[in-house]
């Protein structure tokens, strides 16, 4: 996969993304990113799965906090660089290539305060075994789980964006791996459709209450995006 040499900005133009023609980011990511918790400016974060690294530059950005992102693609890697270097945030953001199934090989135990990750959406089963970026390959959503458990200190937060449908075989996971979710907002469509879409917090190894958030809601009937998402994407940076 060849990236573009064109800049798409983000957030009234505080934000440059060069990113591939078959992997753009969706406002859904910009939703997931104003319902994550457990970060603040002194905090250590990883990145599953940084790809060319939206996620990892908005919070390094927003926070002002470490990011480390996490990716083995080399075609990714090559964006997330050219990400980085662009919007000048190579003090905050440390590119680390390394496969999620092996982050013992990359870390110690219990080192960051928060996680936040991507996942693909869509078991192997679903499509062709090279379905693309939003299909699991040889990495499954529960590689991604046990791997954010072991970087996570106790007290840490696990951030994940996952597809209603797997919700109930994720809370198996983090159950699994010492992650009870603390907190969950549903991303829909618009008020007419179901929740496609939902954002998961987890505190490791500290149980409670699970806190269902108000929705979060794409469209209007008429196709526009709705009062709230409009302000996130002026006003989120």
């Amino acid at each position: 996969m060849r990236g573009s040499d064109k800049r798409f900005p983000f957030f009234r133009g505080k934000l440059q993304i060069v990113q591939p023609k078959k992997h753009r980011v969706s406002v859904d990511l910009v939703l997931f990113l104003s319902r994550i918790k457990g970060i603040k400016k002194n905090s250590k974060v990883a990145d599953l799965g940084a790809g060319f690294g939206f996620l990892s530059l908005v919070v390094a950005k927003k926070w002002g906090c470490e990011v480390h992102a996490i990716e083995r693609d080399g075609d990714m890697l090559k964006l997330l660089r050219e990400n980085v270097k662009i919007n000048a945030l190579g003090e905050r953001i440390k590119i680390v290539e390394g496969d999620v199934r092996e982050v013992e090989k990359l870390y110690s135990r219990g080192v960051f305060d928060a996680v936040i990750s991507n996942p693909p959406f869509y078991p192997r089963e679903y499509g062709k075994e090279d379905g693309g970026f939003h299909f699991e390959g040889d990495t499954t959503l529960e590689d991604f789980i046990r791997a954010g458990s072991y970087l996570l200190r106790d007290g840490g937060y696990m951030n994940l964006l996952v597809p209603s449908f797997r919700l109930f075989e994720l809370m198996g996971y983090l159950s699994k791996y010492n992650l009870p979710p603390r907190f969950l907002s549903v991303i829909y469509p618009n008020l007419r459709k179901d929740g496609k879409l939902c954002v998961v917090s987890s505190i490791r190894n500290v149980p409670g209450p699970l806190r269902l958030e108000p929705p979060l809601v794409v469209n209007r009937d008429d196709g526009g995006y709705t009062e709230e998402v409009e302000a996130l994407l002026e006003g989120f940076l």
